[in-house]
């Protein structure tokens, strides 16, 4: 009965999301999709800037992104979208909704094999730092692995309660089934065996776990191999060396950041960054904890407290399953929930046994904690009521941000991409000369700038925003080249700008505003651009 009621307690929180709109990727993964109209067979092949950026393809090869990723399942997932429901919102987001009450009822099946209460699946179903993954579309990478890993996770535990052989083997090759699809829907899950494996140890159940562990490395093993074999385009890594040495720099901070959002949602944000300041006590608060289990160890000789025990190995498996994340966040630069999809579980397990042992270790204040556990669910459903009502659609989403991190040059390039998408540059421009002073890094952010400047006929200013941008998008960014040939042709200087478009056309051969415009300007142009590959497509 309590999880029924968790169940329409989601329903009616999240209900809305039916008449919200698209956000951010979400076009890109519904019916604008040229590719997503089409055959599935035409897109399941391809990496996800592939998909999503067509010019990738055309790129020369020393030019070609650093990572990529790939995701047939989740694209299998927005391909039926589009076809099931075309260019209804409402389909999408159904979808979306229906999988997450899917998903519920797996974190409520995985945490009654741990022997705990009803508190982690409603978690699961209410705590806002799942909002992001539930009414974002182009979440459901995330929502997918998440349902995928909660599969190998429950079939893993049946094959440590199997009592025979075959019947263990059975359960462990399932589990082993449902790591693989989970990785080809996101490969953030690819820590989960050392997660299951840190489980076992704490829940004391090491030698029956012996063969779902082994079964999830051999998926993860099978995953890397297979992966580069199903790819069409060529097969990317999925991180450089040096972003995972700065992502494992990163990761304890990140731990303690998506820690203090568990217990304290009442600032999220989809662009908050990592605060310089976790890396560091992240990194004190680790080395404490290593040398405090050490010391405790060594006094308890062996004889640690059951609930101590797992509640820690939850911890732990929490943070295991945050390393991807570290990555995911140092290369989008935010602190985005979707990352903490799956790990939230196990905060959810951690919290459902400290808060039982604290309620049998004080038993005079059982009301008193039983209240207060019932107000502070009560703030969570109302943080969560508040944070979908943001995803209705990009303005209020952008709103919100600003709202929440007013210095914030990611979310200030938002709300201005709200403005310059009605064709209001004027609201927009303070909102990008801040961004930029905010970050001059900020690459998206001046390239907006620079083509809002042009917009306005500032063409001296558009210019000078441009040479800041060179040395940040010069060699790879063939918009920016294009921008560049634009402000030199309203300044009267064909020949410049006819240089600019053949360095665009270089990075993507078949840019079709680069050859239009080399067309109009360009004396001899139309002659070649019908040479060149790709001409006359679209980017």
């Amino acid at each position: 009965m309590v999880l029924a009621a968790i169940l329409l307690a989601y329903l009616a929180v999240y209900a809305r999301a039916l008449a919200f709109g698209l956000v951010w990727d979400d076009p890109v993964n519904s019916w604008t999709s040229e590719l997503l109209r089409g055959p599935l067979a035409r897109v399941i092949r391809k990496g996800e800037h592939a998909r999503s950026e067509p010019a990738t393809e055309r790129m020369p090869k020393d030019l070609l992104p650093t990572h990529e990723s790939y995701r047939p399942v989740s694209i299998t997932s927005h391909w039926l979208d589009v076809h099931l429901f075309g260019d209804r919102p409402a389909g999408l987001h159904g979808h979306s909704l229906l999988l997450g009450f899917l998903s519920v009822v797996l974190a409520y099946g995985v945490g009654k094999r741990l022997g705990l209460g009803l508190w982690p699946p409603a978690l699961w179903a209410l705590h806002p730092l799942h909002v992001e993954v539930f009414a974002y579309v182009s979440a459901r990478s995330d929502l997918l692995a998440g349902m995928f890993a909660l599969l190998a996770l429950l079939a893993a535990l049946q094959a440590a309660l199997a009592v025979t052989r075959g019947r263990r083997l059975t359960w462990a090759v399932l589990a082993a089934l449902c790591q693989l699809i989970g990785l080809f829907a996101k490969e953030s899950i690819i820590t989960l065996p050392f997660a299951l494996f840190v489980l076992a140890v704490a829940w004391g159940r090491l030698r029956a776990s012996g063969a779902p562990v082994c079964a999830l490395v051999a998926a993860d093993m099978v995953y890397l191999p297979l992966r580069g074999l199903l790819m069409q385009s060529v097969s990317l890594p999925m991180a450089q060396g040096k972003a995972v040495l700065q992502a494992c720099a990163d990761w304890p901070g990140v731990c303690l950041a998506y820690l203090a959002s568990f217990l304290a949602p009442f600032s999220l944000s989809p662009d908050r960054k990592l605060d310089p300041t976790w890396r560091f006590v992240g990194a004190v608060v680790l080395a404490m904890l290593f040398l405090g289990l050490a010391l405790v160890l060594r006094r308890a000789r062996g004889r640690v407290p059951g609930e101590a025990r797992r509640a820690a190995g939850a911890l732990a498996a929490f943070a295991i399953l945050l390393m991807p994340a570290a990555l995911g966040i140092r290369s989008i630069g935010a602190l985005s929930d979707r990352y903490v999809f799956l790990p939230l579980f196990f905060l959810a397990v951690a919290s459902a046994i400290g808060a039982h042992a604290l309620c049998r270790s004080m038993k005079r204040l059982r009301p008193v904690l039983g209240v207060g556990l019932g107000l502070y669910g009560a703030i969570l459903v109302a943080v969560t009521w508040m944070q979908v009502g943001c995803w209705r659609d990009e303005e209020a989403l952008a709103r919100h941000a600003v709202a929440m991190e007013p210095d914030n040059s990611a979310a200030l390039y938002r709300l201005a991409t709200v403005a310059t998408s009605r064709g209001d540059f004027v609201t927009a421009l303070p909102l990008l000369e801040r961004a930029t002073a905010l970050d001059p890094t900020n690459r998206v952010a001046l390239d907006n700038l620079s083509v809002t400047y042009l917009k306005l006929r500032r063409v001296s200013d558009a210019k000078a925003v441009l040479r800041q941008l060179l040395p940040l998008a010069g060699a790879t960014d063939w918009r920016f080249w294009y921008n560049v040939a634009s402000a030199q042709a309203m300044d009267g200087k064909s020949d410049k700008a006819c240089a600019a478009l053949e360095h665009a056309l270089a990075i993507d051969p078949g840019y079709r505003l680069a050859l239009q415009l080399r067309a109009q300007i360009c004396p001899g142009a139309v002659a070649r651009a019908g040479s060149l590959p790709g001409a006359g497509q679209p980017p």
